[in-house]
């Protein structure tokens, strides 16, 4: 939720464009085939797969991303997190700066932390942006939650075991409104890039993630690297 990224300079992204709308499962087979570091290295340690389910150890473990990026999707998960814990998973990611920063659909062990259940903060939200809203159930800490996010265009959607908690259209007067009363004001149309990165967030504390896919809803980008000069 606060943790910024630093992203090495030496390294330059581009992208190629695959027409496809398959669904893919990001967990496939108990491993992070579709994974990397911030530093765009395999996963080796501080994430481990535990009864079937990908656990973020705690704090030192770092952040994973996922390898292609993604511009109108569907992602569905399973997640549960220890108690008072705090997590998200943010998409639309993309350097600004020195840093990695992207939307966040926010999960927290609401119950234990200072935010209430409607708060711009609270688990649902688009972080900082839209709090959740409507009639939904948070399980308790360390039970089973299901969370899906749809993009299309820039509508953006967030639901919460079953129920619809934030909609809205990036870009908007209203997003811009609440762009500019947040944390990310300085940060120039923040969030409107079409396409971006997914990235698993860690917060210091021990998070599971399991059943997670992502369906492409129009076109897939490959990344592609390549050295700076």
């Amino acid at each position: 939720m606060k943790r910024q990224v630093l992203f090495s300079l030496c390294i330059l992204f581009t992208f190629s464009t695959i027409a496809t709308a398959q669904t893919v499962d990001l967990l496939e087979d108990g491993k992070l085939d579709h994974w990397v570091t911030a530093a765009g290295k395999s996963v080796t340690t501080g994430w481990s797969f535990e009864d079937g389910a990908l656990k973020c150890e705690g704090r030192g473990s770092g952040l994973l991303l996922t390898k292609e990026t993604y511009r109108d999707f569907e992602l569905v998960w399973q997640w549960k997190i220890a108690a008072a814990g705090n997590s998200g998973i943010k998409y639309r990611v993309r350097n600004y700066g020195n840093s990695a920063l992207g939307c966040e659909y926010q999960m927290l062990d609401d119950p234990q932390n200072k935010y209430g259940k409607h708060s711009k903060n609270a688990t649902g939200s688009l972080y900082a942006i839209w709090e959740p809203t409507g009639e939904f159930v948070q399980n308790p800490a360390e039970q089973w939650n299901e969370s899906r996010i749809v993009v299309k265009g820039n509508h953006v959607q967030h639901f919460l075991n079953g129920v619809l908690v934030v909609d809205g259209r990036i870009g908007s007067r209203d997003w811009q409104t609440r762009v500019d009363e947040s944390k990310f004001s300085k940060h120039r149309k923040f969030s409107e890039n079409r396409s971006g990165l997914i990235m698993l967030t860690e917060h210091g504390n021990p998070t599971w993630f399991r059943s997670m896919t992502i369906t492409n809803l129009g076109a897939k980008q490959r990344r592609n690297r390549s050295k700076a000069n």
